[in-house]
């Protein structure tokens, strides 16, 4: 018996070895081949995405120099270039880097040629600026001669009693007022241009900037007519040489309107470029992504494969052990069960544990040089891979941080007219403020210079509530959880759009149910999103040509629920589908209004706070967005 006992635990023995070499060759396979493999896909994945960041701050960061994007960006093509060429299995190829890093450096180009026309524009503003301020002081000298000659004329001629020369007075007097008319049309018609040519350096569009040229070039037209009425005198000479001087700065070869032209030819070419080199990026994440599902796949079916196995080597080992003899038994409990039986529980343990997502412990394992040893270190290392695997998705999700706040910023990029708008009004009532209040300190007259101080005080107190607004609108977030008053983000929203509403007589009505209701979540990612929609209802009413409105009205919803819509007379949706809207990249809109990515972030915001994003076309005319977000408590203020 002692013998057949002794044969029978050899036979475990034998049998155990087996089974446990084949396990070792599982876990070896998943720590030598699956996870280095899935690895290298999340560092590819990661490294994709940092080259799809950099694009986004070419587009918002203009300040920043070419040549240091340059440089930003062939470092990372060069890694993305020494991670494919480790010698891993990976879908990506050195040609697919090679031709992302041309067509960055194409759009590097274009960049920094756009950065050249936009200092170039300025500087000619700049210098139009004071050449307008020149005229027009020298338009008001002469102005006021011609008034002081008018007066005297006109007193003498009412005293004079002789009708001969009461009817040469009167001819003098005749031309002293048709020069005064011509002088005020000339200094009219200057103002004009100048202005023309500010609109002319922030035209959006070939075709506006046409237009612009046509009423530019009947504003020379008309000043070059009354100069030529003008006697040549030597106190006419400066008003002449503006003349030539505004038309040489602005429609003449290399002026405002052909460097205008040149921005916006380039502007075009780095706007295709950089959808060429979005459209790699995604295609080049798409086959990462099925790469990375794939080599899952894999991993989960070995590790379900190894625990099945696991479970059957137990149960044989137990049945086996229980028919040996004595003996057998006695080896079985001092040797095999300690040595074997216990670390392999531990093992199969800490592989359910990895693959729950769970922390494991392997410290109660012997130290020593066998299976089981390098088991553990296969295992561990499993966890490392899968420790790797977790970050790479916890960057990804940094990523769409990121990319909201990227929305974020080119939605006030987008609102950067009207913001510049909102700030040059009161600068502009500050400096005559200021005027005014030198004049009354010259005069000692302090009750004015009161006045115009006090006045100066409203105007810098209104222009730090613009700037904290935004502020506020631009800081990050993080998917704060709070309540909302949604008519105080609604009157933000409508603040940083206030401009664009009122140059295009656009009215937003808000339903009175939906004063004082809150909502819970991130207050400036809420505001953020409204902001993208009415800007989008904005834009598409603007498109009609004509007057607007935009409707926030409430809808039905259940206890725990707000819903809300946001409905607008623009031109609807046209030919595209409700649910492609929310697609990155797919947009209605011009090449050079936007890059199609306000809806999809905002889709992505709503749902991160547990709400949901609708769109749909009207019946009549127009669009109709619908928000659903959790309920907040009630708001009496």
């Amino acid at each position: 018996m002692i013998v057949v006992a002794i044969l029978l635990t050899w036979i475990v023995i034998g049998a155990s070895y087996y089974w446990l070499g084949n396990a070792r060759l599982v876990v070896s396979n998943l720590s030598t081949v699956q996870a280095p493999n899935l690895a290298q896909t999340s560092r590819l994945s990661a490294q994709t995405t940092d080259i799809a960041m950099l694009s986004n701050r070419i587009l918002s960061e203009g300040s920043t120099s070419s040549s240091n994007l340059e440089a930003l960006l062939k470092t990372s093509v060069s890694e993305l270039i020494a991670f494919i060429n480790d010698g891993l299995d990976t879908t990506l190829t050195p040609y697919d880097a090679e031709i992302l890093q041309r067509q960055l450096l194409l759009v590097i180009r274009h960049l920094s040629q756009t950065q050249k026309i936009e200092i170039r524009i300025r500087n000619k503003i700049e210098q139009l600026r004071w050449l307008n301020v020149d005229v027009q002081d020298e338009a008001a000298a002469v102005m006021a001669d011609f008034a002081y000659n008018i007066e005297v004329l006109t007193r003498r001629l009412a005293q004079e009693s002789n009708p001969s020369i009461r009817t040469e007075m009167a001819k003098i007097l005749t031309h002293e007022l048709h020069l005064q008319s011509i002088f005020s049309n000339i200094g009219n018609d200057t103002a004009t241009g100048t202005t023309l040519a500010m609109q002319i350096s922030t035209s959006q569009s070939s075709a506006q900037l046409d237009q612009f040229e046509d009423l530019i070039a009947d504003a020379l037209a008309r000043i070059n007519v009354n100069i030529n009425i003008l006697p040549s005198k030597p106190e006419y000479q400066f008003i002449r040489q503006a003349s030539e001087t505004l038309e040489l700065m602005t429609t003449q070869p290399n002026g405002l309107v052909h460097e205008r032209k040149a921005w916006h030819q380039t502007r075009q070419k780095f706007s295709g470029e950089l959808d060429t080199v979005m459209f790699l990026l995604k295609d080049m994440q798409t086959k990462l992504l099925s790469q990375a599902e794939t080599q899952r796949a894999e991993i989960s079916l070995l590790g379900e494969s190894f625990s099945e196995n696991a479970a059957i080597t137990l149960n044989l080992l137990l049945a086996m052990t229980i028919g040996a003899a004595a003996g057998g038994l006695a080896i079985l409990f001092y040797y095999i069960r300690p040595s074997i039986i216990q670390p392999m529980e531990n093992l199969t343990t800490a592989m359910r544990q990895i693959a729950d997502g769970k922390p494991h412990m392997l410290n109660d394992l012997p130290v020593r040089d066998d299976e089981i040893s390098h088991l553990e270190i296969a295992v561990n290392a499993f966890q490392n891979s899968v420790t790797e695997r977790d970050q790479a998705i916890q960057d990804l999700h940094q990523t769409q941080n990121e990319l909201v706040q990227v929305g974020k910023m080119a939605a006030l990029g987008n609102l950067s007219a009207g913001i510049s708008h909102e700030l040059n009004q009161p600068l502009g009532a500050i400096r005559q403020r200021l005027r005014l209040a030198q004049k009354a300190t010259k005069k000692n007259d302090t009750t004015n210079l009161n006045v115009q101080l006090t006045k100066i005080d409203d105007l810098v107190n209104r222009i730090e509530r613009i700037i904290l607004h935004l502020r506020r609108f631009a800081r990050r977030s993080e998917y704060l959880s709070e309540n909302v008053s949604l008519e105080r983000v609604f009157t933000g929203a409508q603040e940083l759009l206030s401009t664009q509403l009122l140059d295009h007589q656009i009215m937003v009505n808000m339903d009175p149910s939906l004063k004082g209701t809150t909502v819970v979540g991130d207050a400036i990612l809420v505001e953020q999103v409204l902001v993208n929609l009415l800007s989008n209802s904005c834009d598409a009413i603007i498109a009609t040509g004509g007057k607007g409105e935009i409707l926030i009205r409430k809808e039905k919803s259940t206890a725990d629920q707000l819903v809300f819509s946001i409905i607008d007379t623009g031109i609807g949706l046209g030919n595209l589908e409700p649910e492609r809207a929310f697609e990155p990249f797919v947009t209605t809109k011009d090449p050079n209004s936007g890059l199609g990515l306000g809806l999809s972030i905002s889709f992505n915001i709503i749902t991160g706070m547990n709400g949901t994003l609708t769109l749909a076309a009207r019946a009549d005319v127009g669009t109709r967005a619908t928000v659903t977000m959790p309920l907040g408590k009630k708001n009496d203020n």
